[in-house]
């Protein structure tokens, strides 16, 4: 029977308190349509046609959904905490560039490089996984979900009320605070618990092919 591993929050030798796994699945969501309501603002300031400022969520989720398929391996061979710390530090630098960003097509490839945070969502349901039995883990994913959920939800409302009193760029400062207060706490409590995998990444890329013809894949999917 796998054990239940210690959880001293703050202390990043032991397994992330519940807290630190909901807050990484909400920073994901949250970048994904926070700003939504600055759009027509934002096609004004890039001097730009609406349609290509809405590739800006079109892109980014895009790119997150191909690299969630790679996460996986990656974490595996590598371990979650690191995976999940740099995909954090990418995404507060694509903000910073979000914000300063010259022209529209700076903007689009820095909302791109953005979609990194989705190592914070995809590997937080791993991190559960690594951590407790298999009937124990619906709870506690439920609850990461619930900050996968609740974030978009209320992501327009508070981007609304930035962009009204301070702009559009006052999305993208509010996302770079946040993300900066995830990857404090992701340092700070979130201890490596991947189990170690003799399997060289190669390899584990090169049994997709078996993944992608599996009809409950695409079912997921």
């Amino acid at each position: 029977m796998q054990e239940t591993p210690t959880v001293r929050f703050g202390d990043r030798t032991t397994a992330p308190h519940i807290v630190t796994l909901i807050l990484l699945a909400g920073i994901s969501a949250l970048a994904m349509n926070i700003f939504l309501p600055s759009l027509p603002g934002m096609t004004a300031h890039f001097d730009t046609d609406y349609r290509l400022m809405q590739l800006s969520v079109a892109l980014y989720l895009a790119v997150n959904a191909v690299l969630q398929i790679l996460m996986g391996p990656v974490s595996d061979r590598f371990g979650r905490r690191p995976v999940i710390l740099g995909g954090l530090i990418i995404f507060m630098i694509a903000t910073v560039g979000c914000i300063f960003a010259p022209n529209v097509t700076v903007f689009l490839a820095c909302r791109m490089a953005q979609a990194a945070v989705v190592a914070a969502m995809a590997l937080s349901r791993a991190v559960v996984r690594d951590m407790v039995p298999q009937d124990r883990a619906a709870s506690m994913i439920g609850y990461v979900t619930m900050g996968m959920t609740v974030a978009p939800m209320i992501g327009p409302a508070i981007g609304g009320v930035l962009d009204e009193s301070f702009g559009w760029q006052a999305n993208f400062w509010a996302l770079l605070i946040l993300g900066g207060l995830v990857t404090w706490l992701t340092w700070s409590d979130l201890g490596e618990t991947a189990p170690k995998s003799e399997l060289s990444i190669f390899r584990q890329f090169g049994e997709y092919p078996e993944l992608l013809t599996a009809p409950r894949f695409w079912g997921y999917a």
